[in-house]
């Protein structure tokens, strides 16, 4: 037989069987609505598609199509757009199958884990590639393709003559219904509209009333934050370990004043510092540990490296501090010590001097976590990729400002 007979005779056999499928599909599910003779035909069509299957010859192949195309017809007028519900039916299924079992994806919500993870943040363009923060292209693609790219919206203000912003009448506003906006009345009776909730544009812009706008006040833009997946299946391979980047819920955990960590949602993602049993407390900036079992403390970063570079004082990372005033339960000073209980964990953000975590509300349950988050999918950054990898920016990480350290406008 030559080969191209072979291939037109494959073709033939490979069409009859996929319309035998449906055939049989469909006598499978409405067999018991079907009457008696549409059984009978839809019986004597598969005997006759078996047979053809075996032997296909062209003409014989394309009678039968026609006449298993006519009676799908008949009995069945939306056999195509079935076809279509299943295999989307299939492949949902199968999407939430991996979602469930395997990758969650999971967006970044606060500032808490930053500069290791962002949530919604301001990125000053200028500074940033004087640093060596973003790609190259970043803020180039225009707004769809920067938006698609990056996860960012333009954030500029600059003004020819000075101008008094009064900082203390901002409005919420949406930009396309669903982005949050910010509008900024200003004393000459012009306005300004930056991209972010009133909060989040008053940290970036350093809003307060009477504050004097001149020149180019702002010059960056604002990003919707870190998207990433979660390895659920990652805690049966391997347990917990300290250093390590985790995702919880967030459901019965209660601190002793009734604090609940379950303001941005179900989930929360902060670094697991301490084991059960682990005696914790800090002391100038520096987590210490004094492990189950073990005679003394030693620093946290001995015993996970990877913590190293949060006392690096570079690029955000600033260690790890004692308190949030009035807001903190546990370790609020280098005096006090903190056990963590049997089948819990503790829990620290990484930008620690604005992150409510288990100082606040106290370990996590073990059945409480979810996963390790695995990669960063979206925005591209230097974060892109495998979680945790980055290096410290190489710029000092500052003082503090308004709810932010300055250094993490850069990346």
């Amino acid at each position: 037989m030559k080969i191209s007979e072979y291939i037109k005779n494959w073709r033939l056999r490979k069409n009859i069987r996929k319309r035998c499928a449906t055939l049989k599909n469909f006598q499978h599910t409405d067999e018991d609505i079907l009457p008696e003779n549409a059984v009978q035909e839809l019986d004597a069509l598969l005997e006759a598609g078996r047979k053809l299957a075996a032997q296909p010859e062209k003409n014989a192949c394309s009678q039968w199509m026609e006449s298993a195309e006519n009676t799908l017809k008949k009995y069945s007028p939306h056999s195509s757009m079935r076809e279509i519900l299943d295999i989307l039916a299939v492949a949902l299924m199968v999407a939430f199958g991996i979602r469930a079992l395997f990758f969650q994806p999971f967006k970044i919500p606060t500032s808490s884990m930053q500069p290791t993870l962002y949530g919604i943040h301001y990125i000053n363009t200028d500074k940033a590639r004087s640093s060596d923060g973003v790609l190259p292209w970043f803020g180039k693609l225009g707004k769809l393709g920067n938006y698609l790219a990056f996860s960012i919206r333009e954030a500029k203000v600059d003004l020819k003559t000075q101008i008094a912003a009064i900082g203390s009448e901002i409005y919420p506003v949406k930009e396309l219904a669903i982005f949050d906006s910010t509008l900024i009345p200003l004393s000459n009776g012009s306005q300004v509209v930056l991209p972010g909730a009133p909060g989040k544009v008053a940290e970036y812009a350093d809003l307060a009333p009477g504050v004097v706008w001149r020149g180019k006040v702002l010059d960056g833009f604002l990003s919707d934050g870190d998207h990433l997946f979660v390895n659920r299946l990652s805690l049966h391979l391997r347990p917990p370990q300290r250093g390590d980047v985790m995702v919880f819920a967030t459901e019965n955990i209660v601190g002793p004043g009734g604090e609940r960590p379950s303001d941005s949602g179900g989930y929360y993602i902060k670094r697991l510092v301490g084991l059960p049993l682990d005696i914790l407390k800090i002391v100038d900036q520096v987590l210490m540990v004094k492990p189950h079992g073990a005679e003394k403390f030693v620093p946290v970063y001995e015993l996970a490296p990877n913590m190293k570079k949060l006392y690096s004082g570079l690029g955000g990372y600033q260690g790890h501090c004692t308190q949030i005033p009035g807001l903190t339960h546990f370790l609020r000073s280098s005096n006090e010590e903190y056990t963590v209980p049997q089948d819990h964990y503790f829990m620290l953000g990484d930008n620690t001097r604005f992150s409510a975590d288990s100082r606040v509300w106290g370990p996590v349950p073990r059945q409480n976590l979810i996963g390790r988050p695995a990669v960063i999918f979206w925005p591209l950054s230097r974060r892109w990729g495998r979680i945790d990898k980055a290096a410290p920016l190489q710029v000092p990480t500052g003082q503090p400002g308004i709810r932010t350290f300055k250094s993490m406008y850069l990346q």
